[in-house]
């Protein structure tokens, strides 16, 4: 089983900061893990990212010390036994049953795997430390989740209520705004919900402010997009060299060719 720190901090109340991937690019995931966040979610449910691009996921966020999670497609015990056996330490999924080994669950057994460490991890040693560290991670981002949202929370094995700010908000009838008053209610009855259950809970944060008021409210797992963060500092760069360049040609002397 490879180590996860994160149940542990976030049980601690500390704020943990992550981005989802959706880009099947052992570079790229390297270069955010390299960037500091605390863990990675390598996202097969809304981009290219297959499992047979995972394990290489995987074994990049290995290299630069980063815990990998998945965001599975579906709600497939096949789906998620892989994304655990390539070595992520917790699935994302909407109603999830169980991500653990008999008698806690019914993961199927195998210890030739990269989460086994390929064998050199005796089996019952590997089963202890899954069923200790894998991590269950429950979508709340649909009005029927939203309404059974305290049976969720007391679910036996749930590790984190993760709130999907851009669906929830489409579920409500408000698509593309949530900060529409009803979106940010939900969002508040989620986090109390969860902090009454003593079940930490996340939420989408794609800037310092959402952090800032999340955090606030009692949210302690953050996670960026990291398509649209590197769309923002392209846009930043880009207009700033623009910016330079114009400021540059208004103080030179016209050139031509004579």
């Amino acid at each position: 089983m490879l180590a996860n720190p994160l149940k542990d901090r976030l049980h601690r109340g500390e704020s943990l900061l992550g981005a989802i991937i959706p880009l099947p690019s052992p570079e790229v995931v390297e270069i955010a893990g390299l960037g500091g966040y605390d863990f990675l979610l390598l996202d097969m449910e809304h981009g290219p990212v297959t499992v047979d691009v995972l394990e290489g996921l995987v074994r990049a966020c290995r290299a630069v010390g980063v815990v990998a999670l998945a965001r599975v497609p579906e709600d497939h015990p096949k789906t998620i036994l892989r994304a655990l056996d390539v070595g992520c330490v917790g699935v994302m999924v909407p109603q999830v049953e169980t991500t653990k080994y008999a008698p806690a669950g019914i993961r199927s057994l195998a210890g030739g795997t990269a989460a086994a460490w390929w064998g050199t991890v005796a089996i019952a040693q590997h089963v202890a430390a899954s069923n200790s560290g894998t991590m269950t991670i429950l979508q709340i981002e649909t009005r029927r989740g939203l309404e059974a949202v305290e049976a969720i929370a007391r679910t036996p094995g749930v590790d984190v209520l993760f709130i999907g700010p851009s669906d929830l908000s489409q579920n409500l009838g408000h698509p593309g705004a949530p900060a529409h008053p009803d979106v940010q209610a939900a969002i508040r009855r989620i986090i109390q919900t969860g902090r009454a259950a003593e079940v930490p809970v996340g939420i989408l944060a794609l800037t310092a402010d959402d952090v800032k008021t999340y955090r606030a409210l009692g949210a302690t797992m953050f996670m960026d997009s990291l398509p649209r963060l590197l769309l923002r500092a392209c846009q930043g760069q880009v207009q700033g060299m623009r910016e330079a360049a114009a400021r540059a040609a208004e103080g030179s002397p016209s050139s031509g060719v004579r």
